[in-house]
């Protein structure tokens, strides 16, 4: 499985616009293969349109497309079925479709939102961190004293033991944010046509939308990181080129892992690869 032109995405659940000045904790787009460079967006809206902008070019030029993001695209076994009814991760980017709210000034109701899952769940728990000035009853501030059905990490996230538990919400490594604002995104690219791995079938996809972790070329990043860099810049850099030029991803596309892990947690791109993608760097 190859592709013409690779993105990764460094996400960002900021409630405000970034700064105008390019900075850390941000939103950055790394381009590699027949496109190349970073891009700065202070918002999220911003851009999902720059992907939009990114997809349909690579349709004019007949090119397949990889755009790869940096949050967790599923959530630990049984909790879809818990809040939707249904199985499978798609069941939850469909219901998080109609129930965030992320205006284009990055105001958006994350914290009420998972405040209010955990009452429909009836648990304290499993979603927890939020401002100390935001007093939502639901949504625990530490995540200690939790009491809920489900893992604590999804089976991919036991790979890599510095990856944050998409239940997190705030502070340092607020994946669980990132996750509940950049699923809503992906899900209006998959309406428009991109393919989500694993979720769909890729046979015939020109856009393929899927999980990365950035981390895993951590060394990579260090040891090129000049004094005064970003590494969120630098780090959707390395992984867009490593992936670009990895050649046939076929190997990352088909890991040992069984398929009802697959479809109901999702993966992240590369795991078990590690070392082939610093190589291929």
């Amino acid at each position: 499985m190859r592709f013409d032109r690779v993105i990764i995405l460094d996400w960002s659940a900021a409630s405000h616009p970034s700064p105008r000045k390019p900075s850390a904790d941000a939103i950055w787009i790394g381009r590699a293969g027949a496109i190349a460079g970073e891009t700065y967006h202070r918002t999220r809206a911003d851009a999902e349109h720059c992907l939009r902008t990114e997809m349909a070019a690579a349709r004019r030029a007949g090119q397949r497309l990889l755009i790869g993001a940096d949050f967790p695209f599923g959530y630990p076994t049984g909790f879809a079925r818990a809040l939707t009814g249904r199985d499978g991760a798609l069941a939850v980017w469909d219901w998080l479709a109609a129930h965030v709210t992320d205006a284009p000034d990055n105001a958006n109701n994350r914290f009420a939102l998972a405040a209010a899952i955990n009452l429909r769940l009836g648990a304290c728990g499993p979603f927890w961190g939020r401002p100390a000035t935001l007093d939502l009853p639901g949504l625990p501030d530490k995540g200690k004293g939790r009491d809920h059905p489900f893992p604590e990490r999804r089976q991919v996230e036991t790979r890599h033991p510095r990856a944050q538990p998409v239940w997190k919400l705030f502070t340092t490594g607020s994946v669980g944010s990132q996750a509940l604002l950049g699923i809503p995104v992906m899900a209006r690219l998959r309406a428009d046509g991109a393919r989500v791995w694993p979720f769909d079938p890729l046979a015939g996809a020109d856009v393929v939308l899927a999980e990365v972790w950035p981390s895993v070329l951590a060394d990579a990043v260090q040891a090129a990181m000049p004094p005064d860099g970003i590494k969120d810049q630098l780090q959707v850099r390395l992984l867009a080129r490593a992936l670009a030029q990895f050649g046939d991803l076929t190997p990352l596309f088909t890991p040992d892992v069984a398929a009802a892990v697959l479809t109901e947690e999702g993966w992240i791109l590369g795991t078990g690869s590690e070392a082939a993608l610093r190589t291929a760097l």
